[in-house]
């Protein structure tokens, strides 16, 4: 081990501040604290001079303050980027919700690292374990007591210098495609934190040993550097195996006494000879780097260890930046190379298959090539799968596309806003520009980009007319050119083509015969256009066999695109349809894409008239516009026709109409499905460029199939029916839904009300533009991940389903633009929360009042477990007040709907939950039943005879019967609590009656509180009881 650190050793040192000094939320804070167990952990010297923190360490970093969230660094920016009086070491962050993503903008912006090297990092658990996808969510409260850390996940070959192609020379201060200096900087401390640690796996064979004793040289000449002394001196007070690898410090300690001297004298001598050189510390960290990435050249692999479906034979996945991925079998070390990062077109996760019967928690992963193969795999846990599907994904935008992702479960929350605002990533400038010229450079032409030196900042590039010529300047407005400007020609060009194309969902040409009428000759696809299929099979023809038919054609346009090649005329009368399928024995239909025959580029006007609503709109006004984005509107328009049975009313409407239906930017009926309106939508944008590429269009397609499509097959046949319709309308205006709420006229008056899912907003729905409309309450989601908008789905179909004077009235929904815009419209209550209004109005509450609301709550409660629904959250914060003398119950964002052959509810993923409001069982094993919510109805209880008072809450209480010192575990000693027979206490003035039903409710086993039904006549006596004594 490294030697003691002696007197005078201090000044390399970072100064802690004592654990009672909390620092705010996002502030840095002490590195880290006193374990009771283990003792003082080492406290991180300037660029990590001492014992690593992290790697082969037996304490940990968890500072025993709870309601804090610690994220480590491995090394901070100097001084001047520093916030004064700030410490290294970690950044602490109190009470809220932080995603990983902002975490590590906050980590970069400390270590002074730029935007353009931000996709590098990522968070990764205490123990280096696993990674957090970049969306993951961090919920910081009382029962917090975490530690993450901030590190480099993303490596590439060479990109210090070791191959042939590197830079040479630093620039100062610029950041630059391969490292800047914070970078450097930050590689080097957690390199050597690793080496040090023990995560580098190094021999002990004597040329591993001497490449090891480099190492250490380098790391003390960069230590007298820095200091500002000499290698002696630096030799007086720092130890030369605390810059070795564990394993060999042990060796070297086995050594008698002159071995170690001997040892000594040539490492110093070692020190000294280089130590005239004139190198300076960024220079002595690159050689480092370069040393020791010759030591251990996989060190930047990572290795998934899962197992196939269906098998219980182990899998290790390989994943790394010069390798791709690749896969082995049963320790093996003969591997093989599945695909590079680029060759990926889509990743999925989905459930694994359960063989009991029963929930799992694994998942499956597949990943699907851009020529259709596949590896799928099957994790252990959730988390397993999103550090997986995280890392290809980081990897795939650093060499494919920076602006693409896969997943929706994984996508970077600031990817998914400069999608929705049409806004490039952190490029330089001169690449903005140079994107501006392949656009055409003409004036008025912009683009909108993040600053690549500030995390905040956003810039706009536009080109400009002046008197000295065509300039660039920097604006704010937005703007997003693909610079695709690829033309086709004629027919005969196009044939010579597509001949030499190559696709399974491409037809094959055969030849072309050239003679007065020019001829292609093609292989002959036996079941002909699938629009005529369609309508001919039009009750037979399910979702499913659309939505994979969709998706063979969306493979054959991304393989078109990515040999930029427009094809100009997609429709369901050009996918012909070679093969059925027969979806019971597991064969799926197969389709083919034909040719575009005469290019649109040479098409008269009529023709292309015609051709609406396939032909994308900026072919009619200008038809030499033929370019990529052409062909996503026509797979737009060809979608719709699938999904409507081969039906489109659009083409039977005269050539005027038609004109007219572009001219006012018109869009098609949109489909009741949701995630189908968004994808139609999306590609059929009248603005070419903000229409999607086709590998997004395939990550959404699959993530149709592998999510909503459970919820499609859950349907009755008849709901198959009505749903497989998809639009209730004969001509292009669509019918009314008396629950179908249009976003136009929902006016936005002001916000009632935001919680960690979602924002209820109080409108008014005024169709007539008169203010005459009633007001309504409308819930939204605060974001959109896929596991978000199935659970807001699930409580809008509970709600929907639900009707009772004393529950909160659904009145409909509203969607804008697909799933993305869904929103619930309900009934707006005037007066509230029930929380608010007690605290509002105590003086005139009287206790007969109180009953009342319980005795209606009660009942709404007992309504509620007659149609099977389990609430999971009854607070007073989620009952409604329409007026002094009606409450309802509301907030149904947790409820669930109890299986038929159970009376009780497992959550697998309860996230954040109001765990003083909960039963026992709930805080032990998750199990939610009609008896978890009587006893959360006895909190509720006692909320209504304290008035709400927020220091006699239950939270409070509770955390008062714990003591000052609260655990890191609030749900442990809480239950223990319980367990113990400890319950709130007896609300001030509350009638003995009405504590005597409480502490019925808090019965430890559910078998023994009473069920609604019991309790409602219970209260209603006393009730009466109450009202007989004041008469």
């Amino acid at each position: 081990m490294p030697r003691t650190p002696r007197a005078g050793r201090n000044h390399l040192r970072t100064p802690r501040t004592p654990s009672w000094q909390r620092s705010p939320a996002g502030t840095p804070s002490p590195g880290p604290q006193r374990s009771p167990r283990h003792g003082r952990a080492p406290a991180m010297a300037p660029l990590g001079e001492e014992t690593p923190l992290i790697g082969g360490r037996s304490c940990s970093l968890s500072s025993a303050e709870s309601g804090t969230l610690q994220v480590f660094l491995y090394h901070r920016a100097p001084a001047p980027r520093r916030a004064p009086g700030s410490a290294a070491g970690t950044l602490s962050f109190t009470f809220g919700e932080y995603t990983a993503e902002e975490l590590c903008v906050r980590a970069a912006k400390a270590c002074g690292v730029l935007p353009v090297c931000h996709q590098l990092f990522a968070l990764a658990t205490e123990d280096l374990s696993c990674w957090f996808p970049p969306n993951h969510v961090f919920t910081v409260d009382e029962s917090c007591s975490q530690v993450v850390v901030y590190r480099i996940r993303f490596f590439f070959p060479n990109w210090c210098g070791l191959g042939q192609s590197h830079r040479f020379q630093l620039l100062n201060g610029r950041a630059s495609p391969v490292l800047d200096y914070p970078v450097i900087d930050y590689l080097f401390a957690q390199s050597r934190s690793d080496f040090i640690g023990g995560r580098v796996a190094v021999g002990l064979s004597l040329p591993t040993q001497e490449q090891c004793l480099s190492l250490a040289v380098l790391d003390m000449l960069r230590i007298a550097k820095e200091q500002r002394q000499s290698p002696a001196q630096v030799c007086s007070h720092v130890s030369y195996k605390s810059c070795l690898p564990a394993p060999l410090r042990s060796q070297i300690q086995q050594h008698n006494f002159v071995t170690r001297k001997r040892l000594r004298r040539r490492f110093g001598k070692s020190l000294r000879r280089l130590g005239g050189c004139h190198t300076d510390g960024p220079q002595l960290k690159l050689k480092y780097l370069l040393d020791l990435e010759r030591l251990q050249r996989r060190r930047s692999e990572e290795i998934f260890h899962v197992r196939s479906p269906g098998s219980a034979a182990p899998i290790a996945i390989h994943v790394s930046g010069d390798g791709g991925v690749a896969w082995s079998c049963g320790g093996s070390e003969s591997r093989q190379h599945f695909c590079d990062f680029p060759d990926i077109a889509d990743i999925s996760i989905k459930q694994a298959a359960s063989r009991d019967g029963g929930p799992v928690e694994n998942r499956l992963v597949t990943v699907t090539k851009a020529d259709n193969r596949v590896l799928e795999v099957e994790f252990a846990t959730l988390r397993e799968a999103h550090s997986f599907v995280a890392l290809l994904d980081g990897y795939y935008r650093l060499t494919a596309d920076a602006q693409h992702y896969f997943c929706r479960e994984v996508a970077p929350p600031r990817l998914l806003e400069d999608l929705e605002n049409q806004c490039h990533g952190p490029i330089s400038a001169e690449f903005a520009v140079n994107k501006l010229e392949a656009a055409g450079g003409t004036p008025g032409l912009f683009l909108l980009r993040r600053s690549p030196q500030d995390f905040d900042s956003y810039l706009l590039t536009v080109c400009v007319q002046t008197r000295s010529g065509r300039d660039y300047k920097r604006c704010r407005i937005r703007r997003d050119e693909d610079g695709h400007l690829w033309l086709s020609g004629s027919f005969l060009e196009a044939a010579s083509t597509m001949s030499q194309l190559s696709h399974k969902h491409l037809v094959l040409l055969h030849g072309v015969s050239l003679g007065k009428d020019s001829v292609m000759v093609q292989e002959h696809i036996r079941h002909g256009p699938l629009d005529l299929y369609l309508r001919k099979n039009r009750g037979a023809v399910t979702t499913g066999w659309k939505l994979i038919v969709a998706k063979q054609l969306a493979y054959a346009l991304n393989y078109l695109e990515d040999k930029k090649i427009p094809h100009g005329n997609v429709s369901a009368k050009k996918v012909l349809l070679a093969r059925e399928g027969d979806t019971a024995g597991g064969s799926p239909p197969f389709i083919k894409l034909n040719d575009p025959g005469v290019s649109v580029t040479v098409l008269a006007r009529d023709m292309l008239v015609e051709r609406i609503p396939w032909v994308a709109p900026e072919c009619v006004s200008d038809p030499g516009s033929l370019v990529l984005p052409a062909d996503k509107w026509g797979f737009g328009a060809t979608l719709w026709e699938i999904f409507s049975g081969g039906n489109m009313p659009l083409s039977l409407l005269e050539p005027q109409r038609k004109l007219e239906f572009y001219q006012g930017r018109q869009q098609l009926p949109a489909p009741k499905w949701p995630e189908l309106a968004t994808l139609v939508a999306q590609c059929m944008e009248y603005e070419p460029q903000r229409r999607p590429c086709f590998r997004a269009l395939i990550r959404d397609l699959n993530s149709l199939i592998t999510s909503d499509y459970e919820l499609l097959s859950d349907l009755s046949p008849t709901d198959v029916t009505l749903w497989d319709g998809f639009w209730g309308h004969d001509s292009l205006s669509m019918s009314q839904d008396p629950e179908h709420f249009q976003e136009r006229h929902l006016k936005y008056i002001s916000l009632l009300g935001k919680g960690n899912f979602g924002s209820v907003e109080l409108c008014r729905y005024d169709p007539l533009g008169d203010s005459t409309g009633e007001l309504v309450a409308v819930k939204k989601l605060q974001q959109d991940s896929a596991k978000e908008i199935r659970d807001f789905e699930r409580e809008i179909q509970i709600l929907h389903s639900l009707q009772h004077d004393f529950i909160v009235r659904y009145r409909g929904v509203c969607y804008s633009r697909g799933m993305r815009g869904l929103r619930l419209v309900m009934e707006f209550l005037p007066n509230g929360c029930l929380r608010d209004f007690l605290q509002k109005n105590q003086p005139r509450l009287e206790h007969g009042t109180l009953l009342l609301y319980a005795w209606q709550i009660c009942k709404g409660m007992e309504y509620l477990g007659a149609q099977r629904c389990v609430h999971r959250d009854l607070a007073s914060r989620n009952i409604l007040v329409e007026s002094d003398s009606h409450v309802k119950i509301g907030d149904f964002g947790l409820a669930k709907l109890l299986p038929q052959d159970k009376d009780y509810y497992v959550v697998r993923e309860p996230g954040q939950s109001p765990v003083f409001w909960y039963a026992p069982e709930s805080l032990a094993d998750n199990i939610f039943s009609c008896a978890s919510d009587t006893w959360s109805f006895g909190v509720l209880l006692y909320e209504l005879f304290t008035y709400s008072s927020k220091s006699r809450s239950p939270s409070e209480e509770f955390l008062r019967m714990m003591g000052t010192a609260r655990p890191a575990q609030i749900i442990c000693h809480l239950l223990e609590l319980l367990k113990n027979n400890r319950r709130l206490p007896a609300p001030t003035g509350c009638p003995s009656e009405v504590y005597a039903l409480m502490m019925s409710c808090w019965a430890f086993t559910p078998s023994a509180r009473p069920t609604f039904g019991e309790l409602s006549p219970k209260i209603e006596a006393l009730r009466d009881w109450r009202s007989k004594t004041r008469g």
